[in-house]
C-alpha cells in the first residue's frame, strides 16, 4: 500500500501487485489470433509543485514524455527517432511515421495548468518531432512546402508536431468523465458523512500524537499543530513527498521509514472516501463510475468507427483509487488501494480475432520511470486477462455514468450544464412548443393559464428561468449566447477557486470529545469538516 514518485526515485517497489495472467495473452504479447485496434489510456498528472499547483516541473514534462515515448513504441512500433521497432500492439491505422492526423488519436483534460501541461507533454512523447511532416501526403490534400517563389520551407523545430488537445472548461458537458467529483454535492455528502464517522474517529484519534509530532520538522507557517491531523493526511503527504523531491533542506529532515508511514496514512485517508466494499455505487464512486462510462463511450467509438485508434485522458489520483475498487482491482492485489504514482495510466485495449470478435484488456503500469513494466490485471472478478465485449457491456452498464443526464441526477448538481434537464428547462421547453414566447414571459407581458394553478407571477419566474436554456433549442443564436453565458469566467475565478482550495486543504480535524475518547489528548476540540473534498491536482 506504500506509494509515490519520491520512493520510486529511490528505486523502491511500490505497489508492485502480480497479474493473474493468461499464459498467451498480457500487456506485452498477444497470439497470432488477437490485434490491437485501439485503446483508451487515463493517466495520473506527473511530478509538480505543492498545492495548489499550477506548475508542471521539469522532471514532471520529461517523465510525461518518457511515458509517451513508452506508447509511441506499443501503438505505432516506432521509437521515439522514428525508427520501427516490434511491438504486438501495433495498431495499422495509425499513421506508419508517426505523423500526427487528425482524427487518429484524441485527448483530452481538464482546464487545469498541470494537467494541461502534462497532456502535452505526453503528447509531444508521443509524436516527437519528425522530418516526416515535409513529405507526408496525409497532413494536406496538396503539398504545401513548396512556394510560388520556389523556395522549399521545411517544419520548424525540427518537424515539431502539433497535436489536437481537446481541454474541457468546468461548463462543458463532457467534463463531468473526468472530473466527475466536482458540482456534485452528493459526492460532498458522502465524503462529509465519512470524515464525520466512526471510522475516521477511530484513526483520527490512534493517529495524533504521530501528526502532532510532525510539528518538529515542518514548517509551522504551512502547518500548526492545530492542521496536524488524519484529517489532513493526503495534502500532508503531498507537501512531504514535493519536498523530498525538490527541497534539500526540508528533504534532509525525512527519513524513508517517516515517508512510508505519511504515505501509508493518507491511502487510508484516500481509500476511505473511494470505495465502499458493502456498496460499490455509494456516491463516494461517481468520479470513478464517470470515467468508466468514458472508457466504454470512447471505446465504443472506437469499436463503431474504427477511430480514433488511440484515446488519452488525464486526470489526477482520487479517479484512479475510485476504479480501483470498481474494477474489483483491489480484490487482485492490496496494492490498488495505494497511491497510483505520478504519470501512472490505466490501459484498456480494444482486441480483435480472426473471426472479429472484440475484446478488452486492462493494463496498468505505476509511473513513468524506467523499470516499470506495463502488466496486465483481471477486471469486474473475473480472471482471465481478457474480457469479451458483450461482458465488458455488461459490467460496465452495472456501475458506470454514461451521460450527463445520468451525472447530473446522480450528484443532484446545480451546475449550468445540468439546467436542461431541470424541471423549469421541461416546462420551459412544452411552453416553447406551444408558441409561448418565453422573452414575453419572462418579462411579465405574457401569462400563461396552467393546470397546475401557475399564477402570474409564478410563470414569470419560470419563463425567466428558463429563457436561456431554451434558446438551445430554438436556433444557432440561442445556443451560442447560452454558451457565452455558460464560458464567461474570468481569470480572476482562477485565483479565487485557488484560494478556496488551500482552505480546504488545510482542515482542522482534532479528536472529537466524547466518551469513547482516550482522555490522553492535549487538545479534544470538536472536529472541523470541510463539506469538500481536497484538491486532487
Amino acid at each position: 500500500m506504500l506509494s509515490s514518485t519520491s520512493f520510486a526515485l529511490l528505486g523502491l517497489t511500490l505497489f508492485a501487485g502480480s497479474a493473474v495472467a493468461d499464459s498467451d495473452v498480457s500487456a506485452s504479447g498477444l497470439p497470432d489470433d488477437y490485434q490491437c485496434v485501439g485503446t483508451f489510456i487515463f493517466g495520473r498528472h506527473n511530478d509538480r509543485v505543492t498545492k495548489p499547483a499550477k506548475v508542471l516541473t521539469t522532471l514532471g514534462a520529461k517523465e510525461q514524455v518518457a511515458s509517451g515515448s513508452f506508447y509511441i513504441k506499443r501503438y505505432f512500433g516506432l521509437t521515439e527517432d522514428g525508427n520501427e521497432t516490434s511491438s504486438d500492439f501495433r495498431i495499422d491505422g495509425l499513421n506508419d511515421q508517426g505523423v500526427f492526423v487528425y482524427g487518429e488519436t484524441y485527448s483530452q483534460c481538464p482546464a487545469k495548468t498541470v494537467l494541461e501541461y502534462s497532456q502535452l507533454s505526453f503528447l509531444q512523447g508521443l509524436y516527437p518531432p519528425t522530418s516526416a511532416l515535409d513529405s507526408n501526403s496525409t497532413l494536406s490534400d496538396e503539398d504545401d512546402s513548396a512556394l510560388s517563389n520556389g523556395t522549399e520551407v521545411s517544419a520548424p523545430f525540427d518537424g515539431y508536431q502539433y497535436v489536437f488537445m481537446d481541454i474541457q472548461q468546468e461548463t462543458s458537458d463532457e467534463y463531468f468523465y473526468i472530473e466527475g467529483t466536482e458540482n456534485c454535492p452528493t459526492s460532498d455528502s458522502a465524503i462529509e458523512k465519512w470524515e464525520t464517522g466512526d471510522e475516521f474517529k477511530k484513526l483520527n484519534e490512534s493517529t495524533f500524537d504521530f501528526y502532532q509530532s510532525l510539528s518538529q520538522i515542518l514548517p509551522e507557517s504551512k502547518y500548526p499543530k492545530s492542521k496536524l491531523n488524519f484529517g489532513n493526511a493526503m495534502s500532508i503527504f503531498d507537501f512531504m513527498n514535493v519536498n523530498y523531491i525538490h527541497n534539500k533542506e526540508l528533504a534532509s529532515k525525512y527519513n524513508e521509514t517517516l515517508l512510508r508511514k505519511v504515505a501509508v496514512l493518507a491511502d487510508k485517508a484516500q481509500w476511505g472516501i473511494s470505495y465502499d466494499a458493502s456498496n460499490t455505487l455509494n456516491n463516494f464512486t461517481i468520479g470513478g463510475r464517470a470515467l468508466l462510462g468514458a472508457a466504454y463511450h470512447y471505446l465504443n467509438a472506437t469499436k463503431i468507427a474504427g477511430s480514433p485508434y488511440i484515446n488519452y485522458l488525464i486526470g489526477s489520483y482520487n479517479t484512479m483509487y475510485q476504479m480501483s475498487g470498481l474494477l474489483q482491482l483491489n480484490k487482485v492485489s492490496d496494492n490498488f488501494t495505494g497511491m497510483p504514482n505520478y504519470g501512472a495510466t490505466y490501459v484498456f485495449d480494444l482486441l480483435k480475432d480472426k473471426s472479429s470478435n472484440y475484446y478488452v484488456m486492462f493494463s496498468f503500469k505505476n509511473g513513468t520511470y524506467d523499470g516499470v513494466p506495463l502488466t496486465t490485471y483481471p477486471i469486474f472478478g473475473t480472471s482471465d486477462n481478457l474480457m469479451k465485449w458483450s461482458d465488458f457491456e455488461d459490467n460496465i452498464n452495472k456501475v458506470a455514468i454514461k451521460n450527463l443526464k445520468q451525472w447530473c441526477n446522480s450528484c443532484e448538481s446545480e451546475a449550468s450544464q445540468c439546467d436542461q434537464y431541470s424541471s423549469a428547462y421541461t416546462y420551459g421547453t412544452k411552453l416553447e412548443d406551444d408558441g409561448v414566447n418565453l422573452s414575453s414571459l419572462a418579462s411579465g407581458e405574457t401569462h400563461v393559464e396552467s393546470s397546475g394553478g401557475l399564477t402570474n407571477a409564478g410563470a414569470g419566474g419560470i419563463g425567466a428561468g428558463v429563457t436561456i436554456g431554451v434558446f438551445l433549442i430554438i436556433g444557432a443564436l440561442g445556443y451560442l449566447l447560452f454558451r457565452h453565458r455558460k464560458n464567461s469566467k474570468t481569470d480572476n475565478d482562477e485565483e479565487v477557486n485557488a484560494g478556496r482550495n488551500i482552505a480546504l486543504n488545510e482542515r482542522t480535524v482534532t479528536p472529537v470529545t466524547s466518551n469513547t475518547i482516550s482522555s490522553g489528548f492535549v487538545d479534544q476540540e470538536k472536529v472541523s469538516q470541510s463539506s469538500k473534498p481536497e484538491s486532487t491536482v
